[in-house]
C-alpha cells in the first residue's frame, strides 16, 4: 500500500515538474494550395510537430477542406498530415491545423532509451567515411566521448560564420560547408553530424522553429542536434553559439524552449510515401501534381501563440 502510495506521489512530482518547466504553445499553421486547372491527382503533405520527451502535443484541430488522414512515417518518427484529390483544384484549397503543445529545455542528461544505428550512418549531404581523418586530428588524444564532442563544438563555432550570402547555403551540405566555412544552421549542424559520426557518436538532426518572443508570425525555420555521447544526451545549436557567443558554453549540452520542433532526419521519406525522390529534410507543406513535386504551387504561414 505505501509503495504504490509512493509511487503515485512521484508520478504527480514528475507530471508537476514538467508542467512548471515547460511552456505552452498554440502553433496556427496555414497551407494555401493555389489553383490547378490541370491534374489527375494531387498529394500535399502537411508535417505535424513531433512528440519527444521534451515536447508534448496537447491537441490538434484541423480544418481541411476534405477528408484527411495523419500518418506516422517509421524511419524518424515523423507524422504528416496527408490529403488527396483526384481532380484538378481550379479555385485552390486551404487548410488550417493549430497545434497546443508544451516545450521543455533541453539539458544534458543519462540517455538509457537505444540509440539507432541509423544515427551514425551518412546522409546523402552528410557523409561520414570522408570526414574520419579530420573528425580524428579535431579529437586528438582526447578519449572521453563527451571531450571529443566539445572539440567538435568548438571547431565548427570557430571554423564557421553564420553567414547567409551567395549561392550554397542552406542546403545542409556539410562537405560545402567544410570548404566554404560558412552558411546557417543546416550548414552548420550538418558539419557538425558528419564530425561527429566520424567518432562514432550519434547525433539527430531536427528541423523546427524559432519561437519569437512575442509569439505572432514566424519567420523562417531553425534545426539543432541531439547528439549521445556515451549513453548521454546532449543538446547542441552550434549556429546560435556562432551568433550569440556569450552563449556559447549554454549551447554546448542545453537547447532553449523558445522553439518547436516539427521533424527529424534527413533524407525523409514521407508517409504515406511521395513518389519524388526523398527530402533533404522538411519544415513546410509538400505537393505533389501527378506524381511530381510542385513546391511553387503551396504557401506554408506559421504563428505562434504564447500561452504560459
Amino acid at each position: 500500500m505505501r509503495r504504490s502510495l509512493f509511487l503515485a506521489l512521484m508520478l504527480v512530482f514528475v507530471l508537476s515538474s514538467w508542467s512548471l518547466a515547460a511552456k505552452t504553445y498554440l502553433l496556427k499553421t496555414e497551407v494555401q494550395v493555389e489553383p490547378i486547372s490541370k491534374a489527375r491527382l494531387i498529394e500535399l503533405w502537411v508535417p505535424i510537430p513531433l512528440e519527444d520527451n521534451f515536447q508534448k502535443i496537447e491537441s490538434i484541430k484541423v480544418k481541411a477542406p476534405g477528408p484527411y488522414e495523419i500518418m506516422k512515417e517509421k524511419e524518424y518518427g515523423n507524422k504528416f498530415l496527408h490529403m488527396a484529390w483526384e481532380s484538378a483544384l481550379p479555385k485552390g484549397a486551404k487548410l488550417e491545423i493549430e497545434v497546443k503543445l508544451t516545450r521543455q529545455e533541453v539539458s544534458p542528461r543519462p540517455w538509457k532509451k537505444d540509440i539507432p544505428l541509423r544515427l551514425l550512418l551518412p546522409d546523402q549531404l552528410v557523409p561520414v567515411e570522408t570526414f574520419e581523418s579530420m573528425a580524428k586530428e579535431i579529437a586528438g588524444d582526447k578519449k572521453d566521448p563527451v571531450a571529443k564532442l566539445r572539440a567538435i563544438y568548438d571547431y565548427v563555432i570557430t571554423h564557421m560564420k553564420y553567414q547567409k550570402t551567395g549561392t550554397g547555403w542552406g542546403r545542409g551540405d556539410a562537405i560545402w560547408a567544410c570548404n566554404n566555412r560558412r552558411g546557417n544552421c543546416t550548414d552548420f549542424h550538418s558539419l557538425f553530424m558528419g564530425l561527429a559520426r566520424a567518432q562514432g557518436i550519434p547525433a539527430l538532426f531536427q528541423m523546427g522553429l524559432p519561437v519569437p518572443s512575442n509569439g505572432g508570425l514566424i519567420k523562417g525555420y531553425h534545426c539543432w542536434l541531439l547528439t549521445f555521447p556515451d549513453g548521454m544526451l546532449y543538446g547542441i545549436d552550434a549556429s546560435e553559439a556562432a551568433k550569440h557567443p556569450e552563449k556559447r558554453e549554454y549551447f554546448f549540452g542545453h537547447l532553449c524552449d523558445s522553439r518547436i520542433a516539427l521533424t527529424q532526419g534527413r533524407d525523409i521519406l514521407l508517409a504515406p510515401a511521395q513518389h519524388g525522390p526523398r527530402l533533404n529534410f522538411i519544415y513546410k507543406a509538400y505537393l505533389e501534381v501527378d506524381l511530381k513535386p510542385s513546391p511553387k504551387k503551396v504557401k506554408t504561414t506559421y504563428k505562434v501563440e504564447i500561452v504560459k
